[in-house]
């Protein structure tokens, strides 16, 4: 019944997997063992990422509406003049690119036809949120295609972290998570934009995710943002800016170092950015890329710093190994600790009926 208690439903859980068979009867109390904590853990590391705050999640969060989100949003199609028009309204550069709206939800939603477009569930989803959907979508597939359940959390959590992070630097007190703070709570980003809109917010986050793209999943550079997908209105860069790491380096500067895998969680260490990475990534947002591309670059070479540091080997080069791309595998375990196209084996001479 819907009037049960979380406690309640949870020990009922229990009960029923174990005379179902599911379970032997001492696996249910040491599962709640081993969870024991897990939620509160969580709940506090959410709230920390609201920042100081009035209210609930939902005031936090402090969502608005797309710019222009209801031109030519009717049942009707408009006409070019009139979707002009709707495009012009949306200029601003931290403005989320006018489209169909209700085109896209026959298209990205699979709603029937343009008049169940219009109505429930369809008509909820605005053009942020099929400019994200559009986005997953062309990560998707690479990531369930190639990759175990493992790597598929990996990944998806990686996106959910540039996305969130481009989402509290354009606002007043939401905060960043970063991988590897070993308080696992939020920290303040390193740029707050002055924008608070949803538009800002999205706007920045497909950059993040293609700036980071390369570092991570660069088999699904090709789909991103590819056309017909919204997001490909925004061009973002795959990569980083050149203008970026001439100026302020690589998150592969230093690496693979000591993996923070390795760290003591307790010291801290391994959560500290190199001072002088923020302040030059501050200085160049500010000089030379002061708009939600820029500022998407900035989140993603922040995280990305942390990201290529977690034990993960998602370059290939953890442990030292410089046998190049054959022998150093991204996420592979177990690398040679030699370099293959060097060494004494290369200066013998073989004789000419063995070539």
């Amino acid at each position: 019944p819907s009037t049960r208690r979380p406690a309640a439903i949870a020990e009922r859980c229990g009960a029923t997997r174990e005379l179902g068979g599911m379970h032997f009867s001492q696996s249910v109390p040491a599962g709640r063992k081993l969870a024991a904590g897990m939620g509160a853990e969580a709940a506090a590391t959410l709230l920390s990422l609201l920042g100081p705050r009035e209210g609930g999640v939902r005031q936090a969060l402090g969502g608005s509406a797309p710019c222009a989100a209801d031109c030519c949003a009717a049942v009707v199609e408009c006409n070019a003049t009139a979707q002009a028009i709707c495009k012009a309204r949306c200029a601003g550069r931290w403005d989320t690119p006018w489209f169909d709206v209700v085109l896209a939800r026959v298209g990205a939603l699979g709603a029937p036809s343009r008049e169940a477009a219009t109505e429930a569930p369809f008509f909820q989803a605005d053009r942020n949120h099929i400019v994200i959907i559009g986005a997953m979508a062309g990560l998707v597939p690479a990531i369930t295609d190639g990759y175990a359940f493992s790597f598929q959390t990996r990944f998806t959590n990686l996106v959910d972290q540039l996305v969130w992070n481009a989402f509290a630097s354009n606002s007043e007190r939401l905060q960043a998570l970063l991988f590897g703070d070993a308080t696992h709570r939020g920290v303040e980003p390193l740029v707050r934009s002055g924008q608070t809109s949803t538009d800002a917010k999205v706007v920045t986050a497909i950059h993040a995710i293609a700036a980071a793209l390369p570092f991570f999943l660069p088999e699904a550079a090709g789909a991103f943002c590819a056309a017909p997908a919204p997001c490909f209105l925004l061009r973002p860069t795959i990569g980083l800016e050149p203008g970026l790491t001439a100026k302020c380096g690589s998150p592969l500067d230093g690496y693979p170092g000591v993996p923070m895998a390795e760290f003591d969680p307790e010291g801290g260490e391994w959560a500290v950015f190199p001072p002088e990475k923020a302040e030059c990534l501050v200085a160049w947002h500010a000089e030379d890329a002061p708009g939600p591309s820029g500022l998407g670059q900035v989140v993603a070479f922040q995280l990305l710093w942390h990201r290529l540091r977690d034990g993960w080997n998602s370059m290939g080069l953890d442990g030292g190994c410089e046998g190049g791309p054959a022998y150093c595998l991204p996420y592979a375990e177990g690398r040679p600790q030699y370099n293959p196209q060097v060494g004494d084996c290369l200066e013998e001479e073989l004789p000419a009926s063995r070539l």
